[in-house]
């Protein structure tokens, strides 16, 4: 495909009213704008064909020519990250003031954070931590969690920071993508790993571990929440833009919002029964 390498990963896409669903995204490696057009063409040609629908086909930042995506009639929507460039990145120039008092708080609690095998109990319990903390749920099950560790094998690092007694206060899930590029997949901190700075700790000893492993670039996986984003930034990254393109009939449109309506409806409720139990 002329120097284009394209992939679509599913894990069995679910079928409705003839059409396959598939919820995974679209990896592409260039070695050329005209080949990756072409590349692209044929694989929308492709999903055209099967009657596949993909609610959203999410891009890296380098990806931002998608005229053909355009050309094919699909919808164009923008998300945004923060990428911090990793060759450049110099601890007390590009944390800032806030988070550096925040890591010295840490080590004066005797925090350590280091990288640990992949450990699907700690990373869930954490993660679990922070969505209740936000009054939201896990849409991952603790099985789904040690199905991924599991797979990604050596493509994936976890970082944990601990109290000085041992107990786990902050994880981290990073997976690596050809040695030069880093993504932030899941991360987690307890309501007391958060007051003593275990989640600073926890992103620094990240950042200086992936510059020692030779990578270029952490992504850190979403930057569209206002405090999310703030926080990100504070380590030294710069704000950059994921495209998206779907293409979806109108009443899989309406299911799929409905679907996610129904499910905020439920997390609200079973949050207002667990109020009423104390």
């Amino acid at each position: 495909m002329g120097g284009v390498a394209l992939r679509v990963r599913d894990a069995g896409p679910l079928k409705f009213a003839g059409f396959s669903i598939l919820y995974s995204p679209i990896v592409m490696a260039t070695r050329g704008d005209h080949g990756r057009q072409r590349a692209l063409g044929v694989l929308l040609d492709d999903m055209a064909r099967r009657r596949l629908i993909k609610p959203s086909l999410r891009c890296t930042p380098d990806i931002v020519d998608l005229r053909e995506a355009v050309w094919h009639h699909w919808d164009l929507a923008a998300s945004w990250t923060v990428v911090t460039a990793l060759k450049t990145w110099v601890l007390e120039e590009d944390v800032s003031r806030e988070e550096l008092q925040q890591m010295r708080k840490a080590q004066r609690a005797e925090i350590t954070a280091r990288v640990e095998p992949l450990d699907a109990d700690v990373l869930y319990s954490l993660m679990t931590a922070t969505m209740s903390r936000q009054g939201a749920r896990l849409h991952q099950s603790k099985r789904h969690v040690r199905i991924l560790l599991e797979g990604i094998g050596a493509h994936g690092i976890q970082v944990v920071a601990r109290d000085s007694d041992g107990v786990p206060l902050s994880a981290d899930l990073v997976m690596s993508h050809g040695g030069r590029v880093a993504f932030d997949i899941w991360a987690g901190t307890s309501r007391t790993g958060l007051a003593k700075g275990a989640a600073v700790a926890r992103y620094v000893l990240l950042l200086k571990e992936l510059q020692a492993r030779g990578y270029e670039y952490l992504d850190w996986c979403g930057a569209n929440l206002p405090g999310v984003s703030d926080f990100k930034l504070r380590f030294g990254g710069t704000l950059a833009t994921n495209l998206s393109i779907a293409r979806q009939p109108r009443w899989f449109k309406a299911a799929f919002a409905g679907y996610h309506y129904a499910k905020r409806i439920r997390g609200f409720l079973k949050r207002g029964e667990h109020d009423r139990q104390g």
